[in-house]
């Protein structure tokens, strides 16, 4: 007889070990703390508006995303490959001309870099193609900003383009985050594309979900204990399970209960707008590269990815800022248009302001990034595992690969036994 299986917590790393459990055979339930599975993936609708809760894109390539999902279901809309970079002398457009060859041009002459580094450019991303995601993260370590240097990058190149790029993927400013997961996330941009499903990021935990049975899920229960094979909630219920799962992220409940836990977080600020007139007719990111005292990072037309963002005729867009700002909702919104404006002109005073979302751990901060685990990572004790991105590295591909591995662990035990 398979053992009862618990999972505390719905988002991306438990919908994966649940997935993988349940079609091998196990009964498992899911107790999460929201109303809706997703976890940190989650959009709203908002009069009309799809808002995710924070900008957030599936890139295609992801190994584990490509083994789960289905991504014709999910009606995906790509990113052009390339951005739009706002600078202080005005704004440019920079692309790979190998996949977007009416760009070739623009990126040709923008003020970015030297021509040697756009050639550098496209030497980096065939080399980390032939690289092995597993030989990415057994390089030695150090800065993500020590990596472009290496590399060879010029200082102009790196402000103009890679620092405002991946300071809104790492949600960090000074590219202090590891060059492993650089070289990762370069490797996936260059392997495949950028892309949103169509009716939003929450898509994606929803197709997970759905493939579950419906009982499998128990919402708006928030978990404060776990002994023994006894899961307590905060009403006072007790919950027996032979194998309990921790898929959450790295909470104060699971630093109580396993060793060694990286809890530092990153946040991120994003402010939603309406409009009539779009700022830009491309779907780009349009990464703020100004040297000037900022607050915007960068900035989506999300209605130019998927137009199901918004309704007929209203155009839709994200505003991200890293950190958690001091800002309250309209303030923030009028300082952020104050600080476009030079770019857009007096369109931004037509951008109505939607919704704020102040993410606080949108992404968790790890000083060591891997990408497979141990025994020892995953398992507590005889019958209390672990998974989530923050074993591995911040991402949706890691989130998932921590279920499937766990997963993984679990069905060899049971084997055994």
């Amino acid at each position: 007889m398979k053992p009862s299986i618990t999972i505390i917590g719905a988002g991306i790393s438990g919908l994966s070990v649940g997935l993988h459990l349940h079609r091998e055979g196990f009964s498992v339930k899911i107790i999460e703390s929201s109303d809706r599975a997703g976890g940190r993936i989650k959009t709203d609708i908002v009069d009309g508006f799809r808002l995710d809760r924070g900008f957030q894109v599936l890139l295609t390539s992801y190994p584990e995303a490509k083994m789960l999902l289905d991504y014709e279901a999910l009606q995906l809309k790509t990113f052009l490959p390339g951005a739009t970079v706002l600078y202080d002398g005005g704004q440019f457009e920079i692309a790979d001309p190998f996949r977007r060859p009416s760009a070739l041009l623009a990126t040709v002459f923008a003020p970015v870099g030297s021509l040697k580094d756009k050639i550098n450019t496209f030497v980096l991303k065939q080399k980390l193609i032939r690289k092995s995601i597993k030989g990415i993260f057994l390089q030695e370590q150090k800065s993500s900003l020590e990596q472009l240097k290496s590399y060879g990058f010029s200082s102009k190149m790196i402000d103009r383009f890679f620092k405002p790029f991946f300071s809104g993927i790492f949600l960090e400013n000074k590219l202090e985050t590891p060059n492993r997961m650089f070289d990762f996330v370069m490797k996936m941009f260059s392997e495949g594309d950028a892309a949103l499903p169509a009716l939003g990021m929450e898509e994606i935990p929803k197709q997970l979900a759905s493939q579950l049975p419906a009982d499998t899920f128990l919402y708006n229960t928030k978990v404060v204990d776990i002994r023994e094979n006894s899961i307590f909630t905060s009403t006072g219920a007790e919950i027996k399970s032979d194998i309990i799962i921790l898929a959450t992220e790295a909470n104060e409940l699971v630093s109580k209960l396993k060793s060694n836990v990286e809890t530092q977080y990153r946040s991120v600020t994003n402010v939603y707008f309406q409009t009539t007139i779009a700022p830009s007719n491309k779907a780009v990111v349009i990464l703020n590269a100004s040297e000037k005292e900022k607050v915007v990072n960068n900035l989506t037309v999300m209605t130019n990815v998927s137009s199901a963002y918004a309704p007929a005729g209203k155009v839709l867009i994200s505003v991200s800022c890293n950190g958690i700002l001091d800002f309250e909702g309209e303030e923030l919104a009028e300082k952020i248009k104050e600080e476009l404006e030079p770019w857009f002109g007096k369109q931004v005073e037509d951008w109505s302001h939607l919704k704020t979302y102040k993410v606080k751990y949108a992404l968790p901060n790890l000083t060591v990034l891997k990408d497979d685990l141990t025994v020892t990572d995953m398992k507590i004790n005889d019958n209390l595992y672990c998974c989530g991105d923050h074993l591995l590295n911040g991402s949706i591909n890691a989130a998932m690969k921590s279920g499937r591995l766990l997963a993984d662990l679990i069905i060899l035990e049971c084997n055994k036994k």
